[in-house]
């Protein structure tokens, strides 16, 4: 046999066995370090500041540090529970990185939310009842727990993934397009109540007084006072579909609601106003009055209306606008739908007035209307008269007058009394301006003024012409207050006391206090209506016509007339002539 060497290491192991532990725990080796890379990988890429590396993905990273979610990390809402969720969002973000490096990947980054993401943390959410959202009552229960409006939502159907610098934030423009697209105001998903308490609150504002509490009571409409939905219908247009899909397949299936309904927004999670435009429901601006110069004569609108009503248009009046305009009340607020008719027709009246103030301004009104109508009507004889002694040529004094009460007359003066009251106060001032200028004698004020301000006056205006009967006497506000000059106060509760202020601080026998002050007023000033009617008594009827008038008795002769006391009546007075 020839001789060989043996083969070094153990005697009788075959060549190469000696190299094998050493590839063992080369391989160990490099599957180690491989674990710790890829361990630090996923640690580095779960990391918010990887996120915002990237520049494309800067305005997100940015507004997450802004957000209320700036102490939770980007994985834990972007990738869902789950292993095979989080190898395959890792496998995502690899293919980005891959993108971005090798500059093939989109300007118009998109992620998914899944609601399970969200409720490992907000899962109580769904169980605590309603909240409040500004001044909105909201049930997460109620919108996640089945179907609204046949739709299936999302956490990301309201919370959006970017709004205004906010990351995640509620964009309330998809809560306004889901509850008023297609819903007429004030009904289903539309009305105001189910989404607003009505406030425990007095208003105030430039110069109204409102008290919400009256809305339920009364059962008014919000809608008279506060804006509804303005802007588009929130329709899809076709042209949206586009810019995400481009097979014609797809592009097919536009008018199949439900269909597209379930890809969007239940399986991949699209914002509403990708697709839809947006709805509105914000309080709109300030009513403006406009007066143009055809329009103003020669138009069937409402111009004259519209002007009175913001305190425009007048000559030589300073600009008076109405509080319930400055309040924002819109012309729906008091011209009210009338049952039966078709919706176009709207009719205000003493109605409109007490569906949100309540019956006693169904008084209030109706003073306004009388008081407005009387004054406009004396103005304009007054003006016929001027008119026709002027002759053809009418100075500019006259067209002034002329012009301030045809705005009253034409814009119906209720739509805003004080403005009115000062247009007619102002006409009547051009007029004798005008008489003047021609040698003619001025004409005196043809309507009762109060001799001061008062806040009673606000809602009472023209109370000073009224008259009536109180405790069963006959009574008149001139005498009290345009001649005697007596504040509103004197006879009335104050404005903030209680009961209302309109009731009286005493009851028959608190007109002595001044009325019986001394014995020389004639008692039958005020107490005329004595002299018809018979009082019955145990010695037969009484007649004061008769004791008055044919036995020459005075009041002082029965009655003792005690300053600042009720009146007494005498028996024993009695006896001096009946024995």
């Amino acid at each position: 046999m020839t001789d060989r060497p043996l083969a070094r290491g153990r005697p009788g192991r075959p060549p190469g066995a000696a190299r094998l532990p050493g590839l063992a725990m080369t391989a160990a080796l490099v599957a180690g370090l491989a674990v710790v890379a890829l361990g630090t990988t996923v640690e580095i890429t779960s990391q918010p500041d990887f996120c915002g590396s990237c520049h494309i993905m800067k305005p997100y990273y940015e507004s997450w540090k802004g957000s209320t979610h700036k102490n939770v990390a980007c994985v834990e809402c972007h990738i869902a529970p789950g292993v095979t969720a989080e190898f395959r969002k890792k496998y995502e973000a690899l293919s980005m990185v891959t993108s971005y490096f090798t500059g093939t990947y989109g300007t118009n980054p998109w992620a998914e939310i899944d609601d399970a993401a969200c409720l490992r943390c907000h899962e109580r959410r769904l169980l605590s009842g309603k909240e409040l959202f500004g001044d909105v009552l909201f049930d997460h229960a109620a919108h996640l727990s089945g179907m609204r409006r046949g739709k299936t939502l999302r956490c990301t159907s309201c919370h959006s993934q970017i709004v205004q610098g906010s990351h995640i934030a509620v964009t309330a423009s998809t809560c306004i397009l889901c509850h008023f697209k297609d819903q007429p105001s004030g009904t289903g998903t539309a009305r105001c109540t189910l989404c607003h308490h009505v406030p425990d609150k007095v208003i105030r504002a430039d110069g109204l007084t409102f008290d919400h509490g009256d809305v339920e009571r009364f059962g008014m409409d919000c809608t008279g006072c506060h804006a509804r939905p303005e802007g588009s219908g929130g329709q899809v247009p076709r042209e949206r579909c586009v810019t995400c899909h481009n097979e014609q397949s797809r592009l097919q299936e536009y008018g199949n609601p439900d269909l597209l309904h379930r890809m969007h927004v239940a399986e991949h999670k699209v914002d509403c106003t990708h697709c839809h435009l947006e709805l509105e429901h914000v309080s709109p601006p300030r009513m403006t009055a406009s007066v143009p110069a055809c329009a103003t004569c020669h138009a069937a609108g409402h111009s004259p209306q519209m002007s009175l009503y913001a305190g425009l248009g007048g000559r030589g009046v300073e600009s008076i606008p109405s509080p319930m305009f400055l309040a924002g009340i819109r012309c729906e607020g008091c011209h009210l739908e009338i049952p039966g008719h078709a919706a176009e027709v709207r009719k205000a009246s003493d109605v409109s007035c007490m569906s949100c103030h309540g019956a006693g301004y169904r008084g209030i009104f109706l003073s306004w209307k009388e008081e407005v109508s009387e004054r406009t009507a004396a103005l304009r004889r007054a003006v016929d008269a001027t008119g026709a002694a002027l002759g053809p040529s009418k100075p500019a004094a006259f067209e002034d007058a002329l012009h301030n009460l045809q705005l009253v007359t034409r814009a119906n003066g209720i739509h805003n009394v004080d403005y009115a009251r000062a247009l007619l106060a102002r006409s009547h001032q051009d007029l004798n301006a005008a008489r003047s200028a021609h040698g003619l004698a001025a004409l005196p004020l043809p309507w009762r003024e109060a001799p001061y301000d008062s806040p009673c006056l606000q809602c009472h205006q023209g109370i000073e012409a009224r008259a009536g009967r109180v405790f069963d006497r006959a009574f008149s506000h001139a005498a009290h207050v345009a001649e005697a000059g007596l504040q509103c106060a004197a006879c009335h509760r104050d404005h903030d006391e209680k009961p209302r202020h309109e009731v009286l601080r005493f009851g028959r026998a608190g007109c002595d206090s001044c009325h019986h002050q001394d014995d020389s007023k004639d008692c039958l000033s005020c107490h005329a209506s004595v002299r018809g009617g018979v009082l019955p008594n145990a010695l037969g009827d009484f007649s004061h016509a008769f004791h008055l008038d044919e036995a020459g008795q005075s009041c002082a002769d029965c009655h003792e007339l005690k300053p600042g006391y009720p009146v007494r009546l005498i028996q024993e007075h009695c006896a001096a002539c009946h024995g």
